[in-house]
């Protein structure tokens, strides 16, 4: 997810109402209307100062969603995802980037990567007010955290089909740090293979990232069954839900990665062999936006942890990185 003003003017302010459980089954719809729903609209995303329009087209189906991104301002920039794979096309750089998606296979605007249950464990989730987004009528969903070690939602879906129109991620005094909002969308509908297709031919870009053809089945590192590096400290609640192997797309190097998760929030843990000055290295907690990271070497290794989260959730963790005995 991606700070607000337009809220204040939309008037959209809550009263928690009725109880969790309602609020709960409303994420759920949420999240089945973003994977079962075929769309098209346009959004704004507002961090800061920083405001971008993007158009974006969703096909869905369970072995041929495919979903397109296009920056509308600023230099051009699109996103193309399917099940398995993502393009990151910058052609004002003449580069591109390729990767299978081994952490993740949802697509925007997807929210649950764990389970509703463990959700309502750390957060109280409510129903909020009714309001109108894009021409349409919205019930907003309102996610408070029940400690410091996460931030807070406020959702806000359209009421027929359950798409999430309008999302505000909050810090912990409940101040909007990056929202997404809807300006226009058409919800169903059939998506053709042209709408999906990116404006910049693949050949006029320098690609990197997983340099395999598109036909072999399997990403070079994949699943490790154990890593060689452990996570002692974690916020109650956040679980480890995958450790891979993966390419650093930029770099050419292989990277472990380790994924944590409380149900909303995620959380990247990447370790990877620190080779002299070309390594780059990030030492203690720095933010952009929503995401903060902390960085620090361990054994000739560079520990760097990365998420949407709070700075001492990335600090407890990144400072109890240690190598397996």
């Amino acid at each position: 997810m991606k700070s607000v003003i337009v809220w204040l003017l939309l008037g959209l302010a809550w009263t928690p109402a009725l109880g969790s459980q309602d609020g709960a089954d409303w994420l759920m719809k949420i999240n089945d209307a973003a994977s079962q729903l075929n769309y098209s609209g346009t959004f704004v995303y507002i961090q800061g100062q920083r405001i971008e329009t993007m158009r974006v087209t969703h096909r869905a189906g369970e072995n041929d969603m495919r979903q397109r991104i296009y920056a509308l301002n600023g230099a051009p920039r699109e996103i193309v995802r399917d099940a398995k794979q993502v393009w990151c096309y910058v052609p004002d750089k003449k580069l591109g980037v390729h990767e299978y998606r081994q952490v993740s296979k949802q697509g925007f605007p997807n929210l649950l990567p764990r389970g509703l249950e463990h959700v309502v464990k750390y957060y109280n989730v409510y129903k909020g007010s009714k309001g109108r987004i894009a021409d349409r009528e919205v019930q907003q969903i309102v996610i408070t955290p029940k400690d410091e070690f996460r931030y807070g939602y406020n959702l806000w879906a359209d009421e027929h089909s359950g798409l999430l129109l309008k999302a505000v991620l909050l810090d912990q005094e409940k101040r909007p740090i990056e929202q997404y909002l809807f300006t226009h969308v058409e919800i169903g509908g059939e998506i053709s293979a042209q709408d999906l297709e990116p404006v910049t031919p693949k050949g006029e870009l320098v690609w990197y990232g997983d340099a395999r053809t598109e036909n072999q089945s399997k990403p070079d590192g994949g699943d490790m069954p154990t890593g060689n590096w452990v996570v002692e400290k974690v916020p109650e609640g956040f679980m480890l839900t995958r450790k891979i192997k993966r390419l650093s797309p930029m770099r050419a190097k292989m990277v472990e990665h380790y994924v944590y998760s409380d149900g909303l929030a995620t959380v990247s843990v990447f370790v990877e062999q620190v080779e002299g000055e070309s390594s780059v290295k990030i030492d203690g907690v720095s933010k952009m936006g929503a995401v903060h990271a902390f960085g620090r070497e361990i054994d000739e290794h560079q520990i760097t942890v990365v998420g949407e989260v709070p700075s001492q959730t990335v600090d407890l963790i990144g400072m109890s990185v240690r190598r397996k005995l």
